[in-house]
């Protein structure tokens, strides 16, 4: 791996005690603001106060185990990379609507469901890889970040409060969105890696002077010192027809879990290209084991935050041991009570400015890993279908609401929606689409014109398969220096290009004699003594320009394979 610029402490390192402290203390303020979908569910259950604390404070402990799973690193479990769970809207929909139709009890028991489809997906999840290419794992994490800058303007504005928009949140939540990025910007050390703590802290003395009150009311009664939960509101019941909303929510579950996992990868390499399937495949399996968890213990279904990976590209601090702090943090934490409400009872111009903050790395990230790739008219369908039907989702929430029941699972939340969409469409835009192509280069072809024809046919191709830039001009400039060393025979050469997602071959098929490929680079003398010296180096040098490079030749005609790795 290639250290990226901005990175202080990469997912091997660990930072000194006090890094380590204040990093895992701010990644806990940024993942609590998530803490308001278990608040919800709660809410809507019509929970007691009491109970609603006891549910919370089991989500932190599920949040605990479940960023340990997801970040830790062994054979069968865990991404490897600071992968910090969160609670995300993809099961909040379907959990809310189980609430509706079958109590709790069927909400923590299909959430299960929702995870032993991810540990069913996860071992054969790089024979998909044809199916979810990085494009759609970009769509998820770019719409993710949309998500989360439109929730974040929704309190930021105070929508929610009676008389509409409220100036003093707007004026809140743009300061402290200011000291955030000013503090991410133009300062080093501290305060670059604390820039959303000091930022969180600066809102909150500012939502006190203002009067602006906490977003759950401060119980009347008080706390005790130490409490262990109770899980007396837990049960769990399986209802066959909530199969379908929770196996959706389970499969955009693993594409979100794969944009997200690539994220952190992405962040701890500079030269990466693509994801590492064996590192997905152990995330995904974390994750699994995570939602049952979470169904066992009463609580919604989480995937990895993105919002918190984001901070860790923000703070240039990705080290493994923070994920493993901040899970111990959240599982002691929900033992104190007076810890569980102000976790949860954030000021919304705060949650704001942090939803804002992190969307703008989340966005970014998408982006990048969308643009990775040559993009052509079907993929270009894909992508901007799928960020239409997440926006419209967002704009016309009201409208979507009056749908069915049964298309509440997908049209219901912008994330599922425009998931759905990406994976569905890309599916249909394979049709069609040619493995082969094959270019013919006739005797008075020109070397000039060759080299044009085999440029203009790489990119049209290239684009066509949507394969990676860097593999298509590797295979453009081994194609050019070939014919080039061959020359063009008198019964002409026939190019053959063949693309499976994981695999690019191109062929050059001639009459004439076979170009040696030496393993090892041909002294001075050798090119000198020899008729063919300039093949010979030739050879040699095309032998490092690919995967793998096999000449051979057979009644009178020769084939040169080119082979790169996708």
């Amino acid at each position: 791996m290639a250290r990226p610029t901005g990175l202080i402490y990469d997912v091997n390192e660990t930072p000194p005690p006090t890094v380590l402290g204040f990093s895992t203390v701010q990644h806990v303020a940024v993942i609590s603001t998530l803490l308001v979908y278990p608040v919800i569910l709660a809410t809507e259950a019509k929970l007691p106060p009491s109970q609603l604390l006891d549910l919370v404070a089991l989500s932190m402990i599920a949040l605990g185990v479940a960023t340990v799973l997801m970040t830790m690193r062994s054979r069968w479990v865990g991404s490897g990379y600071l992968c910090p769970a969160g609670f995300s809207l993809i099961y909040l929909g379907p959990s809310l609507y189980a609430l509706h139709h079958g109590g709790l009890a069927a909400a923590f028991g299909m959430t299960m469901i929702a995870g032993i489809v991810q540990l069913f997906i996860a071992p054969i999840l790089p024979r998909l890889r044809a199916l979810l290419p990085p494009e759609i794992a970009g769509i998820v994490v770019a719409i993710t970040g949309l998500s989360l800058a439109v929730l974040g303007t929704r309190y930021g504005l105070g929508l929610g409060t009676t008389g509409g928009i409220q100036a003093d949140y707007v004026a809140i939540t743009l300061l402290t969105l200011a000291i955030m990025i000013g503090l991410n910007t133009w300062t080093r050390g501290y305060p670059k890696m604390f820039s959303s703590l000091i930022g969180a802290a600066a809102g909150m003395i500012a939502c006190k002077l203002s009067g602006i009150d906490f977003l759950t009311p401060l119980p009347a009664e008080g706390f005790p010192l130490l409490h262990v939960p109770s899980m007396s509101h837990v049960d769990w019941r399986f209802e066959p027809r909530l199969l379908v909303p929770f196996c959706i929510a389970g499969v955009a579950a693993t594409v979100i879990m794969m944009g997200n996992v690539s994220t952190a990868q992405r962040i701890n390499d500079s030269d990466w290209v693509r994801p590492n399937f064996k590192s997905l495949s152990r995330g995904l399996a974390g994750s699994g084991l995570a939602t049952v968890f979470c169904g066992l213990v009463g609580s919604l279904g989480m995937i990895s935050s993105i919002s918190s990976i984001g901070l860790s590209q923000a703070t240039g601090v990705a080290s493994r041991s923070l994920g493993y702090a901040i899970g111990a943090l959240f599982a002691a934490l929900a033992f104190v009570p007076w810890a569980v409400y102000f976790l949860m009872a954030t000021t919304a111009p705060v949650m704001a400015a942090m939803l804002i903050f992190t969307a703008m790395f989340v966005l970014t990230n998408g982006l990048q890993m969308i643009t990775a790739r040559m993009l052509d008219q079907r993929r270009v369908v894909v992508i901007g279908l799928s960020f239409a039907m997440a926006v419209m989702a967002d704009v016309y929430r009201d409208v979507f609401a009056t749908l069915p029941d049964a298309f509440q699972p997908v049209f219901g939340n912008s994330l599922v929606l425009g998931t759905t969409c990406a994976v569905v469409l890309n599916l249909v835009m394979r049709i069609g689409i040619r493995e082969r192509e094959s270019l013919p280069l006739p005797a008075n072809t020109g070397t000039a014109e060759a080299r044009d024809a085999i440029d203009q046919f790489m990119a049209e191709h290239g684009a066509r398969w949507a394969a990676r830039h860097d593999v298509v001009n590797r295979a453009r400039f081994c194609l050019q220096q070939a014919v080039e060393v061959i020359g063009i025979p008198a019964s002409g050469i026939e190019v053959n290009a063949r693309f499976d997602e994981f695999n690019l071959d191109v062929r050059l098929s001639y009459e004439g004699e076979s170009l040696p490929l030496p393993d090892r680079k041909p002294d001075t003398a050798a090119i000198l003594a020899s008729d063919d010296g300039e093949r010979l180096l030739a050879g040699y040098l095309l032998r490092g320009s690919a995967d793998k490079v096999q000449s051979t030749h057979r009644a009178g005609y020769s084939t040169l394979h080119f082979h790169f790795d996708h």
